[in-house]
């Protein structure tokens, strides 16, 4: 999950708290994110601190009208907690930056993407919309996305609109990643409508599997688990849905309890897909929990042996992998497990030799 959209999401949203603890860990790992800088001066109560961060962002963007803004009305301030919202754009300057979004040097259309969300509102929606489609460039994508989270709420519908109908896959996950990430309770319901309702299947999968790293917590997990439990879709697509909630686990965009109770429900339900479970045993194994081992010692007691094997599977995608469990797994009385545990072992060796110089 990327913290300045958390950041930025919640300074529009209002929580200033939250806004200031995402925000100050950018800029503490990325001292020259300009934008990072000019939403914390935005935040902060404090109208030093916040003076401070609006300076360092002119220092890195001369040009930064926002910032420019932002800094004079403080100077204009009494008292020490006063915090400025960040000033909406004229017209003339945001037909301006609408233009300027068609630019060749990609490092304009970056500012003037900024801009936009940071001071475009509703009107700014359409153009990153289109621009965030259209872009052959990844940088430019994930800034128009950015922008898209930062004008919040507004964003919601013409998002959903365009989704509902999308069939290009590419497309369709650029467009649910910005409803994943909205933090609003319009961008939650616009996530179930788009996986109960849209056209076309790479929309509805495209959806959930955003889902896996969004903002919305147990909401989004339960929009997931009626994807993945409904018997119409592909067991392939809710294997990789399955996956990517435990690779989120794992990056703690979701909360390790709640992700964990998922997966094991899903593997709990035997009326599901024997692929389906096997892959929610495998993404308790990617998720690193050492707590779930446990969950997967009791698997390799299933019934069904392709559950069992899933298990010990699932141990070796451990990060580090789970070493001396295998060893032990080598020598089982169960031969499904002592098999799969060797093969998994001799796997590793290989890969750990040094390749032969020619």
């Amino acid at each position: 999950m990327d913290l300045l959209e958390l950041g930025i999401a919640a300074a529009r949203g209002g929580n200033r708290t939250e806004a200031r603890m995402y925000l100050e860990a950018v800029t503490l790992t990325e001292p020259d994110n300009a934008q990072a800088f000019l939403w914390l001066g935005f935040v902060l109560e404090d109208r030093k601190l916040a003076m401070r961060c609006l300076e360092r962002v002119i220092e890195l963007d001369p040009d930064n009208e926002q910032a420019k803004r932002g800094l004079a009305w403080l100077r204009q301030q009494q008292g020490d907690k006063v915090a400025p919202l960040p000033p909406q754009l004229g017209d003339a300057e945001f037909n301006q930056l609408v233009q300027l979004l068609k630019h060749p040097n990609e490092q304009i259309v970056v500012k003037a993407i900024r801009y936009l969300g940071q001071a475009g509102g509703a009107r700014a929606v359409e153009p990153l919309m289109n621009l965030l489609m259209s872009s052959k460039s990844k940088t430019l994508q994930a800034e128009a996305r950015t922008a898209l989270i930062a004008v919040g709420t507004p964003s919601v519908d013409p998002v959903f609109k365009r989704l509902m109908t999308e069939t290009d896959m590419q497309v369709a996950n650029r467009l649910a990643a910005v409803l994943a990430r909205v933090r609003s309770m319009s961008a939650v319901e616009a996530c179930r409508q788009v996986v109960e309702r849209a056209r076309h299947p790479v929309a509805r999968y495209a959806m959930v599997l955003n889902l896996t790293a969004s903002t919305h917590g147990e909401a989004a997990l339960s929009v997931v688990r009626d994807y993945v439990q409904d018997p119409k879709q592909d067991p392939r697509a809710c294997s990789a849905i399955l996956t990517a909630i435990g690779q989120a686990i794992k990056s703690k965009t979701i909360d390790a309890n709640q992700g964990v109770s998922f997966l094991m429900d899903i593997y709990g339900e035997r009326s599901l897909p024997v692929l389906v479970r096997q892959a929610a045993l495998m993404a308790l194994g990617i998720s690193s929990q050492p707590p779930v081992m446990r969950y997967l010692l009791t698997a390799m007691g299933d019934k069904d042996v392709q559950m069992r094997v899933a298990a010990v599977d699932a141990v070796a995608r451990f990060t580090p992998p789970q070493i001396a469990l295998l060893d032990k797994l080598a020598h089982s009385p169960d031969k499904a497990l002592r098999a799969r545990a060797n093969q998994i072992l001799d796997q590793l060796q290989a890969a750990q030799k040094p390749a032969h110089p020619r």
